[in-house]
C-alpha cells in the first residue's frame, strides 16, 4: 500500500559552483519513486496555497504506474525538518484523467484545477477539478469537469494549464478543433449550485500562416485579451506568438492574430506560458533556434499604433554548454525586473543528465545586452532535465525535474541565497 503521508525526503543541499553571481544552495525537498504507487516525472513545477503547501503533478506513476498523481507537500512543523508529500489523487484513466504534465491551478478556496492530456469519456483528455476536505484529515475530492473529444470537432490533447479569471477558465489543446491545429477553449460553470460546466471553443487555429499546435498557458491582458505560443505555425512554420480578443458585441466570435513568427535566427518551437508585464510587454522562451540554436530566451513588446508589429528582441540566445540548452517553460520575473527560468540540457554536470536553472539580469544601460548568470547545473543525484515553470518566493525559488534525485525519477526542489 502506498502511504498516504510520508517523510520520505532527500534533505541533501548542494552548493552551486561555475559562473555564480554569489553563492546558492539547492536544496531537495522530495524525491519521487520510493515505491512503486508513488508518482514519476514531475514536469511543470509547483504552486503554492494560502497556508503554504505545495502542488503538483507528475505525469505518470501511481496505480499501475502510468496514469499519473495529483500531490500536496507540506512544510516541515519545525525550521529543518522534512517535508510530507500527500497523495491527492491517483488518476484511473478513461474515467477521470491521465498524464497530468501540466500545472495545476489553486484558488482562494484551496480548490485546484488542471489538465490530463489523455484519458477521460473518449480517453483524449479532460480538465479536472479537486476540492480539500470538509473536515481536517479527510480526503480530497477529485473529478473530471469536461472530457475532450466529445463532438467531431472539438479539441484533444490539452497540454497547458487553464487560466482561472473572473470564475471561467481558459485553456488549449494541442490537437483538435474544426482543422486539426488545436483549439483556445473556454470553460463556463453552469450553476453556482453545482460544479458541472460547458465548453466553448473560441478559436480553432487553420491552416497555412496561422499559429498551430499549441504549446504554453494561456495569459490574460487587462482588457481580456488572450496570449499563447504555438510549437508551429506562422509565415515560417516555425512557431508563433498569438492572440485571441473578446468580441466587441455580445455574440459575435473572438478573434485571433498572429503577432509574431519566429524565423530560426529569433527562435524556434516557442514553449512555455509567457510572461505579460505591467506595460503589456510579453516575455518567453524557446526550446530552438537562435544564434547558438540551443534555444533563446525572447521579449515582445506591442506597438505604439493598433494594428502595427510588434517588436522582438532576442535576450539572450543558448549555446548549449556551460549556460544551457532548450529552454521550454517560460521566465518569471522578480520586483527588481530580474527574469529566471529553466533549460533541460547543458551546464556543468554530465551532458547526459543535466539542466540549469538561469538569472537573467537587464542591462545596466539603455540598449546593452542582458546577461546570463547560472543559479544551479544539475548531475543527476540532485535532479535533472528541469522543464518546469519557476515559483519566486521571498525564501527561494521552487522548482521540479523531471528525472534524477534519489531513486531516479524526478524531485521537488527549492534554490536559496
Amino acid at each position: 500500500m502506498c502511504e498516504s503521508k510520508v517523510s520520505r525526503i532527500l534533505a541533501v543541499a548542494v552548493l552551486i559552483g561555475g559562473a555564480c553571481a554569489s553563492a546558492q544552495t539547492l536544496t531537495t525537498l522530495y524525491s519521487f519513486g520510493s515505491n512503486t504507487r508513488d508518482g514519476v516525472d514531475p514536469q511543470a513545477g509547483v504552486v503554492f496555497d494560502a497556508s503554504g503547501n505545495l502542488y503538483g503533478t507528475t505525469a505518470v506513476g501511481g496505480i499501475g504506474g502510468a496514469n499519473g498523481i495529483l500531490f500536496q507537500l507540506s512544510p516541515p512543523a519545525e525550521p529543518g525538518g522534512s517535508w510530507s508529500e500527500n497523495t491527492l489523487r491517483k488518476f484511473q484513466g478513461k474515467p477521470d484523467g491521465k498524464i497530468p504534465e501540466s500545472r495545476v491551478v489553486v484558488t482562494s478556496t484551496g480548490q485546484i484545477f488542471g489538465t490530463t492530456w489523455g484519458g477521460g469519456a473518449k480517453d483524449m483528455g479532460t480538465v479536472f477539478t479537486a476540492f480539500p476536505p470538509a473536515v481536517a484529515g479527510g480526503s480530497w475530492t477529485e473529478k473530471p469537469i469536461y472530457s475532450f473529444g466529445v463532438f467531431q470537432s472539438d479539441g484533444v490533447n490539452p497540454n497547458a494549464g487553464v487560466l482561472a479569471a473572473n470564475g471561467i477558465l481558459y485553456g488549449v489543446t494541442f490537437g483538435g478543433g474544426a482543422n486539426g491545429k488545436g483549439t483556445v477553449f473556454q470553460l463556463t460553470r453552469r450553476s453556482d449550485h453545482d460544479n458541472t460546466w460547458t465548453e466553448t471553443i473560441l478559436y480553432s487555429f487553420t491552416a497555412s500562416g496561422d499559429a498551430a499546435f499549441p504549446s504554453s498557458e494561456l495569459v490574460m491582458d487587462k482588457k481580456g485579451n488572450l496570449f499563447g505560443t504555438t510549437t508551429l505555425g506562422g509565415v515560417n512554420n516555425l512557431g508563433a506568438v498569438y492572440e485571441v480578443s473578446p468580441p466587441t458585441s455580445s455574440g459575435n466570435p473572438w478573434t485571433e492574430t498572429v503577432i509574431f513568427s519566429f524565423n530560426g535566427t529569433n527562435g524556434t518551437l516557442p514553449a512555455g506560458r509567457l510572461l505579460l508585464d505591467a506595460s503589456g510587454v510579453l516575455y518567453g522562451t524557446t526550446d530552438g533556434g537562435g544564434t547558438g540554436g540551443e534555444g533563446t530566451v525572447f521579449k515582445l513588446t506591442p506597438p505604439a499604433n493598433s494594428g502595427a508589429a510588434w517588436t522582438e528582441d532576442v535576450l539572450y540566445s543558448f549555446s548549449g554548454g556551460r549556460d544551457g540548452s532548450n529552454p521550454a517553460a517560460g521566465v518569471v520575473m522578480d520586483k527588481n525586473g530580474k527574469l529566471y527560468g529553466t533549460a533541460q540540457h547543458g551546464g556543468t554536470g554530465d551532458p547526459k543528465v543535466g539542466g540549469v536553472v538561469f538569472e537573467l539580469d537587464p542591462p545596466s544601460v539603455a540598449g546593452g545586452a542582458w546577461t546570463e548568470t547560472v543559479l544551479h547545473s544539475f548531475s543527476g543525484a540532485d535532479g535533472f532535465l528541469p522543464i518546469c515553470t519557476l515559483t519566486l518566493r521571498k525564501d527561494g525559488i521552487y522548482g521540479t525535474t523531471a528525472q534524477g534525485g534519489l531513486f531516479g525519477t524526478g524531485t521537488v526542489f527549492v534554490l536559496t541565497r
